[in-house]
């Protein structure tokens, strides 16, 4: 009797250091998919469409630019006649191996539109969707178009 009592407790202590394990490379696993993201690619003086949330990668230098959020969107809704066109500001973050985090805030108006980071220099030269009075305050899908270009 006290044999089988070991076997199953051996068994058991098995068992248990395998779920162990394998918990360990499930949470390995999961870590190393969150931090693989995909990137879109940027090439320089290309526009590009960048989605609130994601991040694109320059081509040829490795800056990352990742659209964090839309910080004001007064631009006058199409289905309304305004007298001013409003503005829109985005959050980007521009980051790089080895460098802290540079945070950039643009604005679709000429005089605000465009923001240096180290090397290169961004344009923000749209933003979708356009907003429209009949939607109201629903959220939005934005994408903002923007132009990198190396200095």
């Amino acid at each position: 009797m006290h044999r089988g009592f070991m076997a199953r407790l051996k068994r058991r202590e098995v068992t248990l250091r395998a779920r162990a394990l394998l918990s360990a490379c499930a949470f390995a696993a999961a870590l190393g998919c969150a931090t693989m993201e995909p990137t879109i690619p940027a090439e320089p003086g290309v526009a590009f469409e960048l989605p609130v949330g994601k991040t694109a990668t320059l081509n040829g230098n490795g800056a990352r630019i990742t659209f964090k959020q839309v910080k004001e969107d007064s631009r006058c809704p199409t289905d309304v006649t305004c007298v001013w066109a409003g503005d829109a500001h985005i959050e980007l973050t521009i980051s790089r191996d080895g460098s802290s985090d540079d945070t950039k805030i643009l604005s679709l108006s000429p005089a605000n539109s465009e923001g240096r980071s180290g090397d290169i220099q961004i344009r923000f030269v749209g933003l979708t969707p356009v907003p429209r009075q009949a939607d109201g305050n629903s959220p939005r899908a934005y994408v903002a178009q923007l132009v990198v270009n190396r200095i």
